[in-house]
Order: structure tokens, then C-alpha cells, then sequence
């Protein structure tokens, strides 16, 4: 019998690869194994053969953000061409279809949980919106059956740099100086600082999300085999899009004109002609995911105008698309939808519904945007937000609409409720169904701002979503 030997620590962590010690200071992070979770939790919603679209669509109508996600998808020309707005995720799940529901699902799930842990991290998570969707338009043009895979792989293709960026923010920035912003040089100069490179830790991140295929070949596998392989293999097609798509926002956005020419030249060129894209063609692809990237972030809290990027198109206002909408209207579409357009109005950061029990004795946040929904949910079922004190009470018990701006207006200064979320400006509005009152749209900023007109258009908002409520009722 061989006699038990006490492990030497210091020379068992010597025989450790320093990836394997970046690893393990990830998995110790209590966050990443419920990220992690999540994300599989979806993926297993997809490969349950008893699931059905009714179960999937209830689990999508618990998150706001991915609701608007889902309707935003079944809206898009792509999908709906009947041009008559969907406002039911039942109705747009059964039109997507369960891979799409997956895909689209896991890739928000990862995109809020490293947007809202680190303001630092933002754009990186820009960078990922805008891979996902010019991913997603590559294969629009080739095979559209495959986009919303394209879009999870875009999402996804630097997942390793986003994990190494929030856990070694030290580190990281010291690779970005020793780059000088040549974006060529990111993998010598990762390999060489730490040992390893961000495309092998996204290679292990993926298999903890439980995510192989397309997302893991298109953080491990050459271009050049995936280029050969992409006539007759999908996956092979989905990676490819996902590496091009960030090489083309990489140059686009990350590097000085001379070296954006230069790399934009070579990959169009080089692979491009799988989907029929070229150089010239990238300011338009850019454009495109500039849009939908500045819509997304702005649902995880960011303000449109901080980010600097091209114009938003104008969306339709919510009253006129009740009045076209197909397939019925469910009730927590309406309430994302309201929020949405409480936050296109560009006055507010965060915005709450809530519905209001019998008695007037507590309120239940059943949608959020902009804040996260289980801290919405405590607050407003906490005692500080109790509705018979001011200032919710003359939303709740008076009906009345409030716009207050706190610089001007001290009457809520010391409110249990007002200190708790601290606005510079919020407003209160009472949704009434039937003379009876069924809730409450809360919205607020942390700075201040002209409230001038704000009211009027709250509370156009507000009635649309009084009047989708009734249709669902």
C-alpha cells in the first residue's frame, strides 16, 4: 500500500496552466455558474420534445427586454409579411419558431448578465451587438433560415475577451495598450502577456453555457476550414459569418483608418464572397447593426444618446399599431411595449408597470426596463413604496398624473420611496380600466432634464396601454 502524501499546494498550482487558473477564478465567481444556468435552462427548453410553444412563449414573457427581442424578430420584414404588427409572443413564437426562440433567448441572457454587472464593459457588449447582427445579415442574404444562429454566434464570438476584460480589467487594458490599437496584434499580445488568448477562453466559457456547434467553431476553428467547409456544412457557414461579422466591427471600430482598409480588404475579399459581401459594402452593414444595437442597449439602461452612434428609425407609435395588430395582443407585450415607448421618448432611464391589488395595499412590478426586474419587484413590494404614501398615492389613490423634477420640486425630497431609487426627475401615472384603477407606469432619470411636453406624451402612452389591456381582458 502505497502511504498517503499530503498535496503540495504550491507545486500543484505550479502544474497548472495560467488558463487553467483564469478558469478557476471565473467558475469561483458565485455570478457566472447562474449565468451559466440560465442559458442552459434555455437550451434544454429547446431539446425537451414535450415542450411546446405555449410553454416556451410564457417563459419568454417573464423578461421585457426579450419579449420586445422576440416581437422586434417576428416584426422584421423577415418574418412578417403580412406588414400588420404582431403584438403577441404566443403568436411570434409559433411564426419563429422553437431554434429561433432558443437562440434569440440564450444570447440575451448572456448580453444582460455582463452589461449590467460592469459599466466597463459596455463596449464590449456594443462590439457583441454589433458581430451578432452583422452576422445575422450575412446569412440573411445567403440563407435565412440560419440568421438567428448567426446572430447567437455573433453574439458570442468574443465572449472570451468580455470574460477576461471583467475579471483582469488591469490586464486587459494593459494589453490594449501594448497593442497601440492594432487589432492584428490582440492575440500575439494576449498569448505573450497571460499565456493564453481570449478565443480559448471563450472556447471553455461556451462549454460551461453548454453551447457547441456553430458558437464553439467560431471561436476555434480557422477561417480558412470554415470557408472550406461552408457549401455543404451550416455550422461551418453560421461560424464563418459570426468571425466576419466581428472582424468587420473590430476594423470598423476598433482601428485607424489605414489598418480598417487593410483588414476589411483581405477578409471581404478572402471570404466575403460566401455571402456575397464586399468591402464596400460594410458601411451599410455597419449602419444596419448600429441601429439594432443602440435599440438593445438602450432596453439594458443605456441612453441612446451616450453611445454617439447613427440615428434610430422612427418606430411606429403604440396606439397605431393596436389599431393594425394581427393575431390579438397579450398582456405582457402591451406592458413591454408601453415601457419601450416610455424609454423611446429619450426623457427617462428605467421604467416600471405595476399592477395594483383591490385593496390598494400593495403593488406587484410585473415588467421593467432599464433596471433589473427582481430589484423592481422588491422595491415596490417593500414597505417604502407602500401606495397610500406620497408620492405614489396620487397616482393610486387620487388617479392623478405626477411629473416631478426634484431640483424644482421639493415636496417628495424625503420620501422613504424617492431616496430609495434616487431620481433627478420620475413620473407617476395611474392606469385605469373600467373606472377602476389595474396599475401603474413609473419612470424616472438620474439626471436632470426639460420636462416641458413630457406629460402629455406619458400619458398618450399611458392609454394605450390602458386600451391593449382591455382588449386582453
Amino acid at each position: 500500500m502505497i502511504p498517503f502524501q499530503p498535496v503540495d499546494k504550491d507545486n500543484w498550482m505550479s502544474a497548472r496552466t495560467p488558463l487553467d487558473v483564469f478558469l478557476t477564478q471565473v467558475r469561483s465567481d458565485p455570478d457566472f455558474p447562474a449565468c451559466a444556468e440560465h442559458v442552459r435552462a434555455i437550451l434544454a427548453l429547446s431539446n425537451d420534445l414535450n415542450v411546446t410553444i405555449q410553454k416556451f412563449a410564457a417563459t419568454i414573457q417573464q423578461d421585457v427586454a426579450l419579449t420586445l427581442r422576440i416581437l422586434r424578430t417576428a416584426n422584421s420584414s423577415l418574418y412578417n409579411r403580412s406588414g400588420r404588427p404582431l403584438l403577441s409572443v404566443a403568436h411570434a413564437a409559433s411564426l419563429l419558431g422553437l431554434d429561433a426562440l432558443t437562440h434569440i433567448a440564450a444570447s440575451s441572457r448572456f448580453l444582460e448578465h455582463y452589461a449590467k454587472k460592469s459599466p466597463g464593459i459596455l463596449e464590449l457588449v456594443t462590439l457583441s451587438l454589433l458581430s451578432a447582427n452583422v452576422s445575422k445579415q450575412l446569412l440573411t442574404k445567403t440563407d435565412a433560415r440560419l440568421s438567428e444562429e448567426a446572430y447567437l454566434a455573433g453574439m458570442l464570438a468574443n465572449v472570451g475577451e468580455i470574460v477576461f476584460a471583467y475579471h483582469r480589467q488591469a490586464d486587459y487594458l494593459n494589453i490594449l495598450a501594448a497593442c497601440e490599437g492594432k487589432l492584428m496584434a490582440e492575440k500575439v499580445v494576449t498569448r505573450q502577456m497571460v499565456g493564453f488568448t481570449f478565443d480559448e477562453v471563450g472556447r471553455e466559457v461556451l462549454a460551461s453555457f453548454g453551447l457547441r456547434g456553430a458558437p464553439q467553431m467560431a471561436v476555434s476553428s480557422e477561417p480558412e476550414l470554415l470557408k472550406s467547409s461552408a457549401a455543404d456544412d451550416p455550422d461551418s457557414r453560421i461560424a464563418l459569418a459570426a468571425k466576419l461579422g466581428t472582424i468587420v466591427v473590430g476594423a470598423s471600430q476598433r482601428c485607424d483608418e489605414e489598418e480598417q482598409k487593410k483588414i476589411l480588404n483581405h477578409w471581404c475579399s478572402t471570404y466575403g464572397g460566401v455571402f456575397g459581401v464586399t468591402a464596400e459594402m460594410v458601411p451599410k452593414l455597419m449602419e444596419r447593426a448600429l441601429e439594432e444595437a443602440q435599440d438593445n442597449l438602450r432596453h439594458l439602461g443605456v441612453r441612446p444618446d451616450s453611445l454617439k452612434l447613427s440615428e434610430r428609425r422612427v418606430k411606429e407609435p403604440l396606439e397605431d399599431m393596436l389599431v393594425r395588430a394581427e393575431g390579438g395582443v397579450d398582456k405582457q407585450s402591451a406592458i413591454a411595449l408601453a415601457l419601450d415607448a416610455i424609454l423611446e421618448t429619450d426623457m427617462f432611464e428605467r421604467a416600471t408597470y405595476c399592477e395594483v391589488t383591490r385593496t390598494l395595499e400593495s403593488l406587484d412590478a410585473v415588467g421593467a426596463l432599464g433596471m433589473d426586474a427582481a430589484a423592481a419587484r422588491k422595491l415596490f413590494a417593500s414597505s417604502v413604496a407602500f401606495p397610500k404614501r406620497p408620492p405614489l398615492s396620487l397616482a393610486v389613490v387620487m388617479k392623478q398624473d405626477l411629473l416631478v423634477d426634484l431640483a424644482h420640486d421639493v415636496r417628495f425630497r424625503e420620501s422613504q420611496f424617492v431616496k430609495a431609487l434616487n431620481p433627478a426627475v420620475f413620473a407617476v401615472l395611474p392606469v385605469v380600466l373600467n373606472r377602476q384603477l389595474a396599475g401603474v407606469l413609473y419612470a424616472d432619470r438620474t439626471t436632470a432634464c426639460q420636462t416641458d411636453g413630457v406629460l402629455p406624451r406619458l400619458g398618450k402612452i399611458r392609454d394605450s396601454l390602458a386600451h391593449a389591456l382591455t382588449l386582453v381582458r
